[in-house]
């Protein structure tokens, strides 16, 4: 049974798909300046049960305590009779509750921001690909995806600093980024590169901009300005300059001979050969999540 319009617009969703640390929050607020686009952060984070990862940027609190946060909440509960917190997000609930509830979500974000653009950087492809399935089902929404890439030397630094194994770290690079190929393979998406993205702002934006069908406002540039509505993500996002900087602590922390066996264990994804991959790793990519 189809959910009531709220908006009289479909909502279209712009997800970012990416690893952590590859500038999914930058590129979400970066969006989110538009006049006609919402940027609602990590949307998964609203049924995390830690509150101190679920605060907005509009007003640093809890979506629940947050004014805009609770309008959409009390127009999803009057939908489909739960709370953000109880939403099917993630990997819960059948296909049918997941796609009333994101529909459900959409709609009350667009209705109470007056904007049918809303950008999802909840990075994860389990959300996406449920995402895409649902609106092949008949999910009012429309899904424009966004391939967000890092190259490895960063996002596996990253990874690293937060006491994760090199080797395990970079074999799970190169299987996420097969993965994410693999579930964008029947779907119109759009490739980034972080690095291009942080020395390259305002070309990279230019080329989002028109993958959305909007022309570029200069106050998007101006990313620390204006309202986001951001739940989650990276607590840069919190701060005052909009200055832009390449990330590349990788050459201080990495030993050379860190660095030899990360490039040639992250060969495949350099060169975009799966066949190389599943030589490295001796098995065939599944698409299970």
């Amino acid at each position: 049974m189809a959910l009531p319009p709220l908006y009289s617009q479909m909502p279209t969703v712009v997800y970012i798909t990416s690893r952590g640390h590859s500038g999914s929050t930058l590129l979400s607020l970066l969006i989110g300046g538009n006049s006609k686009v919402v940027s609602g952060g990590e949307l998964k984070m609203l049924i995390n049960s830690d509150p101190r990862r679920r605060f907005c940027s509009c007003h640093s609190l809890s979506p629940e305590q947050c004014p805009f946060w609770s309008q959409v909440q009390a127009k999803v509960i009057d939908l489909v009779g739960v709370s953000l917190c109880q939403l099917s997000l993630m990997e819960g609930g059948s296909d049918d509750m997941f796609s009333k509830h994101n529909q459900a979500l959409f709609e009350a974000i667009a209705s109470v921001s007056g904007c049918s653009i809303i950008v999802d950087s909840s990075k994860s492809l389990l959300r996406l690909s449920r995402l895409l399935k649902a609106k092949e089902k008949g999910c009012a929404i429309e899904v424009q995806p966004i391939h967000l890439h890092r190259g490895p030397l960063g996002t596996v630094n990253s990874a690293r600093k937060k006491g994760h194994p090199l080797l395990s770290v970079a074999q799970n690079y190169s299987t996420a980024f097969f993965k994410t190929r693999e579930c964008l393979s029947k779907t119109p998406s759009l490739f980034i590169s972080y690095e291009q993205l942080a020395c390259h702002p305002r070309r990279c934006l230019q080329r989002v901009m028109r993958w959305i069908q909007l022309p570029l406002q200069e106050s998007q540039l101006q990313w620390r300005e204006g309202i986001r509505r951001d739940v989650g993500g990276n607590r840069m996002r919190i701060g005052e300059s909009t200055k832009i900087c390449l990330d590349q602590s990788w050459k201080r922390d990495l030993k050379p001979v860190e660095v030899l066996k990360l490039t040639l264990l992250t060969l495949p994804v350099r060169l975009r050969w799966r066949w190389l991959y599943r030589k490295f790793h001796g098995r065939k990519i599944g698409f299970g999540l």
